[in-house]
């Protein structure tokens, strides 16, 4: 009798199936990253397959990344970290957190070999989560023929559609897309289905003094290893900001909603200065969210990591 009420519920109530991500970030010179990464694993739903890392030193910024899932402990400890493609030398003070740290998930390197190696395993069924320059996703594109069609989606943070990062300013060229204007190109014209958060939607999301003191009082290992690192950026980031400005969390919510956002279908060009602009005529190439809640996002961000 209890094996046929099991196998009754099962049939009215089956599993739902997490949804597998790759996590392509910059994580080390702006905060955001490291609040992201921690966001993203407070979310069941979604399967962190890995971490790729991207731009300067992306060995000692996939150091980073390890030591705060070997921190977070349990199974995301063993969740692999690889190193993808460095660059010129960046402002990046809260590596040095990590300096020395070593694990068995933690490769120097691959990074670009992992992503199309799992792509190819489940063609169709990962998204990946850009949020740093676009160089290891382009590279990704580029490696094999064919590869992004095998690519759920990409949600990435990047561009400015009608504003800057003040508000009330005219759109200008953004970090990530700046950084590699060719990459951003490549992954814009690949025919991937794109979900972009760009600064119209994420200039606004700031992480007040009292929500830090809301998330750091908690005094559990991965917010006291947030708190470390946002001691780090507060007193050393080379543009004096005090408030973390959370967006890179955005692209990682754009994956599986936990609330409704409204995304705008645009037809995006990429300017050779950085600039993302919508363009009139073809097909729509991005799902771009222009705009959030921010007082209820803030809120809803903040729960999740005080769990």
């Amino acid at each position: 009798m209890r094996i046929t009420l099991l196998f009754l519920l099962l049939l009215v109530a089956p599993l739902t199936k997490a949804d597998p991500v790759i996590f392509d970030t910059d994580i080390g010179t702006d905060i955001d990253d490291a609040y992201a990464l921690i966001a993203l694993i407070r979310r069941p739903d979604l399967e962190l397959l890995g971490v790729t890392t991207v731009s300067s030193d992306a060995v000692a910024r996939a150091r980073l990344a390890a030591k705060l899932l070997s921190v977070a402990g349990g199974k995301w400890a063993g969740i692999p970290v690889y190193a993808g493609i460095s660059t010129a030398t960046q402002y990046m003070k809260q590596v040095e957190w990590a300096d020395g740290f070593t694990s068995p998930s933690l490769h120097d390197d691959g990074g670009i070999e992992f992503m199309r190696q799992q792509i190819n395993a489940r063609p169709g069924e990962i998204t990946l989560i850009a949020v740093g320059e676009l160089t290891n996703i382009a590279a990704l594109l580029d490696s094999q023929p064919g590869i992004g069609k095998k690519i759920r989606a990409i949600s990435l943070m990047g561009g400015a559609v009608h504003r800057g990062y003040a508000p009330g300013s005219k759109p200008e060229p953004e970090w990530n897309i700046k950084s590699n204007a060719a990459a951003a190109r490549t992954v814009f014209t690949s025919g991937v289905p794109l979900l972009v958060a760009p600064l119209d939607s994420t200039a606004d999301l700031k992480l007040t003094p009292e929500m830090r003191v809301q998330l750091f009082s908690r005094g559990i290992p991965i917010t006291d290893a947030l708190a470390a690192l946002n001691s780090i950026w507060r007193h050393t980031n080379t543009w004096k900001g005090e408030n973390p400005t959370l967006f890179d969390v955005l692209a990682v919510e754009l994956v599986a909603p936990q609330a409704p956002y409204k995304l705008t279908p645009i037809n995006i060009e990429i300017t050779p200065e950085g600039l993302i602009r919508p363009v009139t005529g073809g097909e729509p190439n991005s799902q771009v969210a222009l705009a959030v809640d921010v007082p209820a996002f803030m809120k809803d961000f903040v729960a999740r990591l005080t769990k």
